[in-house]
């Protein structure tokens, strides 16, 4: 009796140990080996690539299991296998196939860029959860992104990455590259985009690349990129209605269809808003249409027309010690034709055309007393624009792009030096990336771009040449396929904005700012590591530490008048941590922390930097209702007080006191409910009613709440 049960207890523990899987992995082709394929088993989550000779191996228990087998340029190669107590040879050959740009897009590798820079990619569902009002106040919660406005529907938003902002809030020195569905957006005078006519209603993705983006971009990137992706695919066929109001009599509806017949698709989004503000002032009022027509074939040709049209008027409420009666209205219209198409084996193309315009009318609000009175103010921006690039994926190891791409902007603006009139300028750059599989885990991404920047004040006065090299790489060691550690070092390189050189405006508080045709362009060198684990299905965390030293950083200082000059340097240092835990389907547990230190080669003070930030979330799901709970921290910052009376002047310098915003803690709710095709959702923001603000005597809104209804057709 022992004996068979000691025959029986070895057979079964024979069965479990089980084998190894090995194989190759080749081009069906042309026979050679592929390296540097990742392959994964879909039920242990294990993984593994191949070795530089096309070869893998793995070792499982006994059972049946799902493998799956994937390479950029190659279709994805999936079988059931079987493993018992022999080994299991799998040799398999991948089909090439047709890449499209939009495929290159995963988490952690940034659309159309083939290197492996820090990127986060927040998805629709994470945006539709936070329940905002505004994609402004949508990008603070972001990993690295910090975000200033005086309210969050405002016109003026300033937008930083790793610290790469302004010195002082105001918009002029945006450094992060603002793109939609892959296409430039900002406003040729200051280098902002329109925030009031951002589709947030139709964003699917949100992806950030932290570092310089130079050595694709070029200009206006080199504090980093964000690109919103919206739903032009049609994926959700579904129409749907959505209604929002709240607290400031704030109320919104939105309406977004889809229909599809064919390879067609057809588009249209379409929003409404208008709130009276938390303070005198602070009102916002916006309309928006967004239309897009899609055609896609079986050949792997996409072709794709779209439109938005934006209307909005806002009030500037200016500083609560000295209210502001000015308004301003604006028209935006972005049109943008892409297409994609092969033209042969592992090489395809795509061509991108835009058009840009904006109307803009400040103004003085009804009943402004005499001597506030300012006037009319108009901006004429317009900028058209054409990029081409080609793919080549025909290499087993190597992935190549190269391209090029041109615009011509010209600003029409009354706050500009008259003599001027209306200066143009006219931008023309040309890239190649590349990434490569040197295998055994290994690859290597790299990148150079050479831009050239003409600026033209008009009037025969002496234009401006900008010229710059922007280069890049990255090294990247991938563990099984998943844990990866990646090194990059990247250059990037900003022109004067318009602004910064032909300027010459006085604010309603007094102060003259006037541009400085001499000042030069900034540079950023910028060096990463980081380290991304996906410990199990449930729990994710990541770590980035970075350092960026900067050169001839454009600020506009306190002088008289403010005149924009050169800052002799500036280094920042940091690091980010993020987690997600999400230990069952009805609890998530996520929060992220970044540390900032930035100082001036010169002296001077860093402003409205905290050198702390953090958020937590935790989410909660029940058949009673869904609930999400979150805190934005941030540590105190510094400014300079220059609505003060008590300062000093060093021949033509201002110093004005030196002041401090004190740290916070913002806490917000949010409990929603499915019900059959209605969702409700019920948001209380600032739950303790914290008297706080983003920029010196700009108030922000004490406790609020808002309520939306969402109905599916």
């Amino acid at each position: 009796m022992f004996s068979r049960l000691f025959l029986f207890y070895s057979f079964i523990l024979t069965i479990s140990v089980g084998e190894t899987i090995s194989g190759t992995v080749k081009n069906d082709a042309n026979g050679k080996s592929i390296p540097n394929a990742n392959i994964y088993i879909v039920e242990t989550k294990q993984g593994t690539v191949t070795d530089p000779y096309g070869f893998f191996e793995i070792d499982l228990p006994s059972g049946s299991y799902t493998i799956q087998i994937t390479n950029i340029g190659f279709k994805t190669y999936s079988a059931e296998i079987t493993v018992t107590d022999q080994p299991v040879k799998l040799n398999v050959e991948l089909e090439s196939t047709i890449l499209e740009f939009s495929e290159i897009s995963v988490e952690g590798l940034f659309t159309t860029r083939l290197g492996y820079e820090s990127v986060d990619v927040l998805s629709g569902d994470q945006i539709k959860s936070m329940e905002k009002e505004s994609l402004s106040d949508v990008l603070r919660m972001l990993p690295g992104v910090d975000v200033q406005f005086a309210h969050a529907n405002g016109r003026n938003v300033n937008l930083s990455i790793r610290g790469s902002s302004d010195y002082k809030p105001g918009g002029y020195n945006n450094r992060v590259l603002l793109l939609l569905d892959g296409f430039p957006i900002q406003i040729p005078n200051s280098g902002a985009p329109d925030w009031n006519s951002l589709p947030l209603e139709s964003i699917q993705r949100i992806e950030v690349d932290n570092s310089p983006a130079s050595a694709q971009y070029g200009h206006n990137s080199m504090g980093g990129v964000i690109n919103l992706i919206t739903d032009y695919n049609g994926e959700d066929q579904s129409t749907k209605i959505k209604l929002g109001g709240g607290t400031f009599t704030t109320a919104q509806t939105s309406l977004t269809h889809h229909v599809q017949k064919g390879n067609w698709t057809l588009g249209v989004n379409g929003m409404a808003r208008t709130s009276a503000g938390h303070r005198f002032n602070a009102d916002d009022q916006s309309n928006r249409i967004r239309s897009y027509l899609r055609y896609a074939d079986q050949k792997g040709r996409t072709y794709r027309l779209s439109h938005i049209l934006s209307y909005s008027d806002n009030g500037h409420p200016g500083f609560a010690s000295t209210p502001s009666y000015r308004r301003s209205e604006r028209t935006s219209h972005y049109l943008q034709g892409h297409g994609f198409y092969p033209i042969g084996a592992g090489v395809s193309m795509s061509h991108s055309l835009f058009l840009n315009k904006f109307d803009t009318r400040y103004y003085d609000k009804d009943g402004v007393p005499y001597e506030k009175i300012v006037g009319e103010r108009l901006y004429d921006d317009i900028t058209v624009g054409l990029r081409s690039e080609m793919l080549i994926t025909r290499w087993e190891r190597w992935i190549v792009m190269a391209g090029s791409d041109l615009d011509w902007s010209r600003s029409k603006v009354t706050v500009f030096n008259p003599i001027y009139e209306s200066p143009s300028q006219f931008s023309l750059g040309s890239f190649i990336q590349s990434k490569y599989s040197i295998g055994n885990g290994w690859s290597m991404g790299s990148g150079l771009r050479y831009d050239i920047r003409k600026v033209d004040p008009s009037n025969n006065y002496a234009k401006r040449e900008y010229t710059n090299w922007s280069p890049k790489i990255n090294l990247m060691y991938s563990i099984k396929g998943q844990r990866a550690f990646t090194l990059a070092y990247s250059e990037g390189f900003r022109a004067p904005s318009l602004s910064e050189l032909y300027l010459k405006h006085t604010s309603s508080y007094g102060l003259t700012q006037q541009g400085n045709p001499k000042v030069l362009p900034e540079r950023v060198r910028a060096v990463e590591l980081s380290y991304d684990h996906p410990h199990s299905e449930s729990l994710y965390w990541s770590i980035a530490i970075f350092v960026n030293q900067y050169e001839n950083m454009i600020d506009f200082v306190y002088s008289l008048p403010i005149k924009a000059v050169n800052r002799e340097g500036v280094t920042g240092k940091g690091l980010e941590y993020q987690f997600n835990w999400t230990p069952t389907k009805s609890f998530s547990f996520s929060g992220q922390f970044e540390y900032l230190d930035m100082k001036d080669h010169g002296g001077d003070p860093i402003l409205y930097r905290s050198k702390h930030k953090g958020q937590i979330s935790i989410s909660l799901k029940s058949d009673l209702a869904d609930l999400r709970f979150s805190t934005r921290i941030w540590s105190d910052q510094q400014y300079d007080d220059f609505l003060s009376h008590d300062y000093v002047v060093v021949g033509d310098k201002i110093i004005f006191p030196l002041e401090t915003l004190p740290a916070q803690a913002i806490p917000e709710m949010i409990v929603s409910k499915q019900i059959k095709s209605y969702k409700v959702s019920f948001k209380i923001s600032n739950l303790l009613d914290t008297k706080y603000a983003l920029i010196q005597d700009y108030p922000m809104p004490g406790r609020t709440w808002h309520m939306t209804l969402t109905k599916s057709l």
